[in-house]
C-alpha cells in the first residue's frame, strides 16, 4: 500500500474468514465443542463460537489505522487519554512532538461494522499498532502470501 492509498480491500468466503476471526482468539470457548453439550440447552446457548452470529452471509471485518500525530484519533479518546496504556492527549497542542513513531498508530477491530475487543491482545477494540504488530508477528511475517496465492502457468 502506498502513501496515498486510503484502503485495502480483500474478499473471500465463510471459510477464510472464521479461520481469520480464530487467529484472531475472537469467540474462543473455556470448553471445546462436544456433542453432550446439546443435551444442556443453556450450555449450547451460552457458546461464544456461533457462526451464525459473528459470520453472516456478506459478514465483514475492518482494521481501521489511526494516525494519531495527524490528529485524527478516534473520537472516544480525546481527553480520556486513560483508554489507552500511553499518556495521549488528541487536544494538547504538543501532542504531536510527544509521539513516537511506535506509540502515534492505533488499530481498531470492527467486525460487521461494531468495535470488537481483542481479549488476546489488549482487551479493547483499539490497540496500538505496535501491540497488534508484535502479537501476531507469526502471521504477518511467516505468510507466503505470493507463493500461497499464486496461479499456476499454462502450458
Amino acid at each position: 500500500m502506498d502513501s496515498s492509498s486510503r484502503g485495502v480491500f480483500y474478499f473471500g468466503h465463510a471459510e477464510s474468514f472464521v479461520p481469520v476471526l480464530a487467529a484472531l482468539g475472537l469467540f474462543h470457548d473455556q470448553e471445546p465443542l462436544r456433542a453432550t453439550m446439546f443435551n444442556n440447552p443453556s450450555l449450547a446457548d451460552a457458546r461464544k463460537f456461533r457462526t451464525s452470529a459473528f459470520a453472516p452471509f456478506s459478514a465483514n471485518l475492518a482494521f481501521v489505522l489511526y494516525d494519531c500525530a495527524d490528529g485524527h484519533c478516534p473520537a472516544i479518546w480525546k481527553g480520556r487519554s486513560n483508554i489507552f496504556d500511553t499518556s495521549l492527549d488528541a487536544g494538547d497542542s504538543s501532542f504531536v512532538a510527544n509521539v513516537s513513531v511506535m506509540d502515534r498508530f492505533f488499530v481498531q477491530l470492527l467486525l460487521n461494522e461494531k468495535p470488537v475487543m481483542l481479549p488476546s491482545l489488549c482487551g479493547r477494540s483499539i490497540c496500538s499498532y505496535a501491540e497488534l504488530r508484535e502479537r501476531y508477528a507469526s502471521y504477518i511475517d511467516q505468510c507466503r502470501f505470493s507463493e500461497m496465492c499464486e496461479m499456476p502457468k499454462e502450458t
